[in-house]
């Protein structure tokens, strides 16, 4: 029975319907280490921040989305984190792809417990709506920022102004009004005498 399925992963392994793997190189491997530690840290103010993880490389990209995908969705910070540094790396589809997702994420009802609101007459925090919003606010001024680098236009702009899109029609009241902001009025039409 095991050579059975040895030899039926093999065979859909050689006709390419499934993919080893990839390994990742050091550098990625180093990469996600050190994002490791800041997190474990919890300083939003930690220095490496600004520039330990400039130019990330596709496996390092590839490792932080896997990170943020098993990172608890109560862990706002943390995923808020991955998005930042994942924002400020953005080249390739996969990239949009990723601020994409994380702004279209269902909303999270409760710090405790994402997916249950907390009982009723629980008294919230202020700021908790942000808080719960956090990474996808994060994702959409990582886009807000690269459409404003882009302002001839191009690729970059309009997969920012994607992601913004995505944002306004969201059902994270915050996430939607932040994205509302960010969409530019119509030009005033010319008036007529």
């Amino acid at each position: 029975m095991r050579r059975a399925a040895a030899a039926a992963a093999c065979l859909l392994f050689l006709l390419g319907a499934c993919r080893a793997p990839k390994p990742s190189g050091p550098e990625a491997e180093r990469k996600l280490a050190l994002l490791e530690e800041v997190l474990r840290e919890r300083d939003d103010n930690d220095p490496r921040l600004d520039s330990a993880f400039d130019g990330l490389s596709l496996e390092a990209k590839r490792l932080f989305r896997a990170r943020y995908a098993r990172t608890r969705r109560e862990l706002l910070n943390e995923r808020g984190t991955i998005v930042y540094l994942l924002g400020r790396n953005l080249e390739t589809p996969e990239d949009w792809a990723f601020l994409r997702e994380v702004v279209r994420e269902a909303p999270c009802l409760s710090l405790t417990d994402c997916s249950r609101a907390p009982a009723a007459g629980t008294p919230g925090q202020p700021g908790d709506e942000v808080t719960l919003a956090y990474p996808a606010l994060v994702a959409l001024r990582q886009a807000k920022g690269a459409l404003e680098r882009a302002r001839g236009g191009g690729l970059a702009a309009a997969q920012a102004s994607s992601v913004i899109a995505l944002a306004n029609a969201s059902k994270v009241p915050a996430v939607a009004r932040v994205a509302a902001r960010m969409i530019p009025a119509p030009a005033d039409k010319a008036r007529s005498p």
